[in-house]
């Protein structure tokens, strides 16, 4: 679900822009200028991820890079007038791409959503804790030469 969300995400193209750079414009309408750092962690951006969106933002006036007096080694993103009016103009596809994933679903049904998805990231709290651990017990284990004596699971594995 994920992989195909990035991939319906990335075709999407406003006015030359793309999706995650819109969120980029998003965030620095909501929250004012950002350190390019701050940006890829809160957006789950990899630094050559952020580095390749502000090039892009920046090309097109939409953004511009500023370095700040009191730390001139930190580099910091700031919105332009010109990223506001093309976020102003498409105000609408932002609201849009929420409703449009969870059309058709029932209060009931995003209630269950919103109750599987914590869990899941709750449960993702010690999930590589817990791998880890079981792999460093598995060890001093024998190996199983025999796939039916494995143990299996009910949910997707590798």
């Amino acid at each position: 679900m994920v992989r195909r969300f990035v991939k319906e995400r990335d075709k999407v193209d406003v006015e030359g822009v793309s999706l995650p750079a819109l969120m980029v414009l998003n965030k620095l309408i909501r929250d004012g200028s950002q350190r390019l750092g701050d940006l890829g962690e809160e957006l789950d951006f990899t630094s050559g991820a952020v580095t390749g969106l502000c090039d892009k933002l920046e090309s097109k006036g939409l953004a511009r890079r500023v370095r700040m007096e009191h730390d001139r080694r930190a580099i910091w993103l700031d919105i332009t007038e010109q990223g506001r009016c093309l976020m102003d103009r498409h105000r609408n596809v932002g609201t849009r791409s929420i409703t449009t994933l969870f059309e058709g679903m029932t209060s009931e049904q995003l209630k269950e959503f919103i109750q599987f998805s914590t869990q899941i990231v709750n449960n993702l709290d010690q999930y590589a804790a817990t791998l880890n651990r079981l792999a460093q017990d598995n060890e001093h284990n024998a190996c199983v030469t025999d796939v039916r004596n494995a143990n299996t699971s009910r949910f997707l594995s590798y």
